[in-house]
């Protein structure tokens, strides 16, 4: 980007920079599938019970409510340097993970990859929205759409490195690699800063300062309610990212590289539906409906994963998945929606219930496998979206 450029071109074209972003976002996708996919290894290796075992996705999770309360105003104060920071905490964190061989290491790069990928989802769209202007939709659907590949890659990949004995340490080296390429690309690219508080008083002395609406108990309500929805359906989805892959393995008896592998069947599902989406919303409307329907299918592919013998249980894998994707961008839409006063601080409270929802739900699972077995345990999923579901069926039977 260049301060000259026409608004015609800053529009359209994909700079080195933005290619940089795009490669970040795969990179996150990658490293966040990846630690669901290596929990199995992790066990084994270290002898872990698997309540400890997901402590180490509670600590991603931290990362992202640590960032989720206070990001913004770091973003802001970083200014240029706040992409290299986030880069260079991601990077920082899958190279912990990768060449640790203790239990806090591991731990300690998770917490370091949290950090950091929260810290791209703050400042990745506000950056794009800098070098694309008004054109930033697509460049943002782009870079969300390279993240839910890099998901689907990691499995495969983490699996085939385990068929070939190489560990999984060896597929974990992949992405400080490509995460110091995006670095030099996104050298030039800088966070917009916000304007100073006042401003625009100091500019205009004669302006009066606006007074920041205040929510009306209503949307604070109703914000809440979405912002419940918003830890149920996340819940359910980090609940099968992160253990996927041990369920494939220790319930269905599926080898260890392949039960990684055919993991991934559920984040495929979860992307193809994402990419479905818009004729599905289009067409239902009404977004209880679309989250009861969702909610739904969801549970008609954990039936077929748990009844199913392997390895035909993977294809009810992948129908949970197409389930689970309208989930979190429906009930988000809506929570934003909900509290329109003040959008900025809505967003932050919703990501605050992913941080939530990814540190206490397959810590839960996890537990509770270790005081009875992984193929009852696994339930803790279905029991959220069946929960969701009861809650969606109040608020279309109170508004028929």
């Amino acid at each position: 980007m260049t301060p000259t450029a026409t608004p015609t071109a800053r529009g359209t074209a994909r700079s080195a920079g933005t290619i940089g972003l795009y490669a970040a976002f795969g990179c996150l996708g990658y490293l966040l599938t990846g630690i669901g996919a290596i929990l199995p290894e992790l066990r084994a290796e270290r002898g872990l019970p698997r309540a400890e075992a997901a402590l180490y996705s509670s600590a991603f999770a931290l990362g992202l409510v640590v960032v989720g309360l206070v990001g913004h105003r770091l973003a802001v104060r970083l200014g240029r340097h706040a992409i290299p920071t986030a880069l260079a905490a991601l990077i920082s964190g899958a190279t912990v993970m990768a060449v640790s061989g203790g239990r806090a290491g591991v731990g300690f790069g998770a917490l370091l990859t949290g950090l950091g990928g929260a810290g791209l989802v703050q400042v990745v769209p506000s950056a794009l929205r800098a070098v694309h202007g008004g054109e930033a939709t697509v460049p943002i659907g782009e870079a969300n759409a390279v993240s839910s590949a890099g998901s689907v890659l990691a499995p495969p990949i983490i699996g085939m490195a385990l068929a070939h004995g190489l560990g999984w340490r060896a597929a974990f080296a992949i992405p400080p690699l490509a995460l110091g390429a995006a670095l030099l690309l996104t050298r030039s690219v800088v966070v917009p800063a916000q304007p100073a508080p006042g401003a625009l008083t100091r500019e205009k002395p004669e302006a009066k300062p606006v007074e920041e609406p205040v929510p009306a108990p209503a949307d604070r309500v109703s914000f809440f309610g979405r912002w419940c929805d918003l830890v149920l359906a996340v819940g359910v989805e980090f609940c099968m990212v992160f253990w996927a892959a041990d369920f494939l393995h220790h319930v269905k008896g599926l080898g260890s590289g392949s039960a990684t592998t055919l993991s991934a069947a559920f984040v495929l599902g979860m992307a193809t539906g994402r990419v479905a989406s818009g004729p599905v919303v289009r067409f239902v409307r009404r977004p209880d409906r679309i989250l009861a329907l969702a909610a739904l299918v969801a549970l008609t592919g954990f039936t077929a994963l748990w009844t199913v013998p392997s390895p035909f249980a993977v294809v009810g894998l992948l129908v949970m998945g197409l389930g689970v994707a309208l989930l979190y961008p429906v009930i988000l839409s809506e929570a934003l929606a909900a509290w329109p006063t003040r959008p900025v601080q809505a967003a932050g409270r919703c990501a605050l219930a992913s941080g939530v929802a990814i540190g206490t739900a397959p810590l839960f699972l996890g537990a509770l496998a270790d005081a009875t077995s992984l193929r009852a345990a696994v339930f803790v999923a279905p029991a959220l979206l069946l929960v969701l579901l009861s809650r969606c069926g109040r608020r279309l039977t109170a508004t028929d």
